[in-house]
């Protein structure tokens, strides 16, 4: 049977650097040590790990820019160019249409509306704006993060929507497929993402069979937990 789920490597960017995610505590994330790259630098990442694997697009969390505000817009422009076969949904601390104004529209950035940090919600009621947009419904110590109507409104939700689950980044507890059954059940007219958990081949095996269209995967990854040989096989 042909395997449909799409992975997404994460990269977590702090101080111009790549760091492990483990979680959801952004203060005491270590610098990235990887069996697949001897490198921290986001472009020279993204670079080894498309060296080994056919990855079609990565999950960029700016995490400065979405503590304190400052984007780095010409780091995201660069990775553009650098890749650009290659799509980017960046998560940079979005809170309304001005970062999409500010875009000339890269063909090949897409970016994350977080429930963390999205305030103007009336903006993915827009088509043309939200077609633009990935939302990210975040949970953090079981509770939902940002306006409860993110949440309860299917109407406010993009084609694709990260259930980004925060307790379990880095933690080593599996995806969250109870939150992706509810989800399911609500619509099936959504590409459901899940963020956070994934350990091994059993886990992608089980976010697929409970109808994830993808999974955001860093720890696994990098830890080898789940192997370039396996992962070739899945992704042929």
């Amino acid at each position: 049977m042909e395997f449909m789920l799409q992975i997404i490597p994460v990269i977590d960017i702090r101080g111009g650097i790549v760091v492990h995610a483990r979680g959801g505590n952004r203060q005491l994330y270590p610098a990235l040590e990887s069996v697949l790259t001897a490198s921290v630098e986001p472009a020279e990442v993204i670079a080894d790990l498309l060296a080994l694997l056919p990855f079609e697009r990565f999950y960029i969390a700016d995490l400065d820019a979405i503590e304190q505000g400052t984007e780095q817009t010409a780091l995201y422009r660069s990775l553009s160019r650098q890749f650009p076969q290659t799509e980017f949904w960046i998560d940079s601390g979005f809170r309304g249409d001005e970062e999409l104004k500010a875009d000339n529209k890269s063909d090949n950035l897409r970016w994350v509306a977080g429930s963390e940090t999205l305030i103007d919600t009336a903006m993915l009621m827009q088509p043309e704006l939200a077609s633009r947009l990935i939302l990210s419904l975040d949970k953090k110590n079981n509770t939902q993060l940002g306006q409860a109507e993110l949440f309860s409104e299917s109407q406010l939700w993009t084609n694709a929507v990260i259930l980004m689950n925060l307790d379990r980044v880095g933690a080593n507890r599996g995806p969250d497929l109870a939150w992706l059954q509810t989800q399911l059940s609500v619509t099936r007219k959504v590409k459901w993402y899940l963020a956070g958990g994934i350990r091994d081949e059993a886990d992608l095996m089980a976010a697929e069979q409970n109808g994830a269209t993808g999974v955001l995967i860093a720890s696994a990854l990098h830890t080898g937990a789940i192997s370039v040989q396996t992962l070739k096989r899945l992704m042929q």
